[in-house]
Formats: C-alpha cells, sequence, structure tokens
C-alpha cells in the first residue's frame, strides 16, 4: 500500500540516535515541538542517521518557520478542500516511481480569478503534501520524485515570481527534510521557458543538479527515468493510471489530526 505507515523495526543503534535526539529536543528551551518517531526519524534519515545534524536540521526548519510563517499550511485539513477539487492541480500516483520514491505530480493551472489569494493557497497545499508525505517510511527512506508540468502556466503566475518570491522559494527546498528529490520539469512554449529560467538561478547547485526538464512533447526521457507503469496516462504511462484527486486528499484528511497539530509545531525565541 502506498501510504502504509506500520510499525518500523529500527536497529538498536537507530533506536539510540532516535532517543538521543529525543532528549536534544526535550532539554531545548527554544524548540516548542513533538518528539514521537515519526517526526524525529524524518530528520534522522535526512541527515543520514547523525543525531546532532538532524538537531541542527530541526531549528533550522523552524528558523525559516519563524521568519516565514504564511509559507506553512494554517488551517484545518477541511478548509483546503475547495481549492484541491476547485483546482485539481495536486496528486500522488498510486505507484512508486522505478527507484521506490513516492511520485507526485504538480500542475500549473490559473485559478486567480476564482480564488483571489490563489498563489498564497498553493503555497499552504504543496506544505501539506509534504508533510504529510514526510510521515511515511517509505518517504523517509527513499525520498520524492515531483513532475512539475508548467503547460498551464499564464502571465498570472508570472506575476508573482518575483526575485523575494523565488528566494523564500530556494529557502524552504533548503530546509524540508527529505533525504532526495528528483523533480522533472515538463515546459512547452514562451511562457513556460520563462518560467522555469526565472527559478533555476535561484535553486542551490545541489538541487539543480536534481532538475531534469522535457519539452511536453517527447517523454520518453521521463518516461525512462520515473519508469512506464509509474508516470500518468498524459504523460506516456498505462491508460488506467489517472490523475485522482481523491488520493491526496483522503490521504490528508485520514492524516489531518497530526497534520494540524504539525502546525503550531515553532521555535521560541529567548
Amino acid at each position: 500500500m502506498l501510504f502504509l505507515r506500520s510499525r518500523v523495526e529500527y536497529t538498536k543503534e537507530q533506536l539510540f540516535k532516535i532517543e538521543q535526539l529525543r532528549q536534544l529536543v526535550q532539554k531545548s528551551s527554544e524548540l516548542d515541538v513533538g518528539t514521537d518517531d515519526t517526526f524525529l526519524t524524518k530528520f534522522l534519515h535526512y541527515t543520514h542517521w547523525d543525531s546532532v545534524k538532524a538537531y541542527q536540521a530541526i531549528h533550522a526548519y523552524y528558523d525559516f518557520k519563524h521568519k516565514h510563517p504564511t509559507w506553512m499550511a494554517q488551517h484545518p485539513i477541511e478548509y483546503y478542500r475547495k481549492l484541491f477539487y476547485a483546482t485539481h492541480c495536486r496528486f500522488v500516483m498510486p505507484r512508486t516511481d522505478k527507484n521506490g520514491r513516492v511520485l507526485v505530480i504538480f500542475k500549473t493551472v490559473d485559478a486567480f480569478q476564482q480564488f483571489p489569494d490563489y498563489l498564497q493557497g498553493l503555497i499552504e497545499m504543496d506544505d501539506l503534501i509534504f508533510e504529510s508525505l514526510l510521515m511515511l517510511p517509505r518517504v523517509q527512506q527513499n525520498g520524492i520524485t515531483v513532475i512539475c508540468d508548467l503547460q498551464g502556466t499564464t502571465r498570472n503566475f508570472l506575476r508573482q515570481f518575483s526575485p523575494q518570491f523565488m528566494k523564500v522559494v530556494n529557502d524552504k527546498n533548503g530546509v524540508l527534510p527529505f533525504t532526495q528529490r528528483i523533480v522533472h520539469i515538463i515546459q512547452r512554449g514562451f511562457l513556460m521557458h520563462v518560467t522555469s529560467s526565472l527559478f533555476l538561478p535561484f535553486m542551490n547547485k545541489e538541487f539543480k543538479e536534481r532538475i531534469f526538464t522535457h519539452d511536453g512533447k517527447h517523454l520518453s526521457k521521463l518516461r525512462e527515468m520515473v519508469g512506464y507503469e509509474s508516470l500518468p496516462a498524459e504523460y506516456g504511462g498505462p491508460a488506467d493510471n489517472v490523475l485522482d484527486t481523491n488520493l491526496i486528499f483522503n490521504h490528508l484528511s485520514q492524516s489531518a489530526d497530526y497534520l494540524e497539530k504539525l502546525q503550531h509545531y515553532k521555535k521560541r525565541i529567548v
């Protein structure tokens, strides 16, 4: 099952690292966060089970949240239902990619007229998706693959992408505790090339090396890298592999209590 969250069997050394990190967090006068295994292990996987680096990564994440609180989800899951189902722009696929990474699809869909604060809504939706996936052992271990389909980009999107906005995007990318993120950008036409050219200069070198672009017409490279069986039908995958908003929203709803608890975690500035 894609969203399996059964109990993970850790080695003695890993259990020691979890407890070591737990004690570091509990003793901190600055961190107001949880200490459950799911929360701690996402940072431990991210830092290759170095408890000190994991502790530093937690601080970095909540430093970012303190500085940019609107870049995190701020409402109960049900608040986002209308946005998910009106736009159909965020998906997770039922099969992992060929390397065992959960496959996420982000599409640009212009809904600025319907939702005046649309960009903020997208930021919060993405935060929910990332946090919900980081609850999963397979994601903590293997990371994710993201397909960003920019073919629906309009000038309404381009107006939002100021240098400051792009800098914050890059800053958040730098603190998200994924062991690995592979990004495939699908673009076609002038506006789409402009969009990716706005993003890329702000990405750090390590992240850039994991970004691959495709022109939207020739997707053989995408199929080769992701795996035919995993891809949605519209990108050359099996005909029955359709994009379904229910899959991601049901996952969010089932995890609602935990995700809403995460929204209250913060850094105390002392």
